[in-house]
């Protein structure tokens, strides 16, 4: 894949995240919205925000997502305008901190819930590609160098 439609595709699977990321803050903040993503005993929301099982270290789940997503928004600018390195490295390390953290939850939901929200599935999603497009991003092969757009001849070290 060429490297100009690589970055395309980064800010618009991080907004679809940020999005997720958002709703599910929203219905856990009202609960009426849960019954939007609640289908079966198994994939639903509810029983998910409901089981004392949606905070990592203190802090909600919903503003990890939140937090993650906008910090990746702001590497991915970063990334567009100044060239790959150190940036694509920052963002490849958020972006693998957060699809880690996405396997931890969606294990959490299977195992221990016994219960999956398809919200936090399509963050998890949107976490893995992100990761996934990031690692490409780094391949010498999907573009010019390690430059971030074809015109940009210089790194930023």
């Amino acid at each position: 894949m060429r490297s100009e439609t690589l970055h395309a595709l980064l800010p618009l699977l991080i907004v679809a995240g940020l999005g997720f990321a958002l709703f599910a803050a929203a219905e856990t903040l009202d609960p009426a919205l849960r019954g939007y993503c609640s289908v079966s005993p198994f994939l639903s929301c509810s029983k998910v925000d409901e089981s004392n099982h949606t905070t990592f270290l203190a802090i909600p789940d919903y503003l990890w997502g939140i937090g993650g997503f906008v910090l990746l928004f702001a590497l991915d600018i970063q990334v567009y305008r100044l060239g790959r390195g150190r940036w694509l490295d920052a963002l490849t390390l958020v972006s693998a901190a957060g699809f880690l953290l996405s396997l931890y939850l969606a294990s959490l939901e299977l195992f221990v819930i016994h219960a999956f929200c398809l919200i936090c599935f399509g963050a998890y999603v949107c976490n893995a590609a992100t990761l996934t497009t990031a690692l490409l991003l780094r391949r010498p092969s999907s573009g010019s160098g390690r430059s971030a757009r074809p015109a940009a001849a210089a790194e930023d070290g």
